[in-house]
């Protein structure tokens, strides 16, 4: 199931903080830490779909609501 848009932005503020934490908290790169989480929760969704095409296995079937 599509993960809503609120959980999403949830998910993305949550690894952004814990990026910029792991960075020794810097001033002004919010911007940065946010695109960068934003990155490893599109790579982390699309990973499964992915691998299965690099294995020749059959795609994942997309879920359904």
């Amino acid at each position: 199931m599509p993960e809503d848009e609120g959980e999403l932005e949830e998910r993305i503020r949550q690894r952004a903080h814990a990026l910029w934490s792991e960075a020794g908290r810097p001033e002004g790169r919010a911007e940065e830490f946010w695109h960068r989480a934003r990155q490893e929760i599109d790579l982390a969704a699309r990973a499964p779909q992915e691998f299965a095409g690099e294995t020749g296995a059959s795609p994942l079937p997309e879920a359904k609501n």
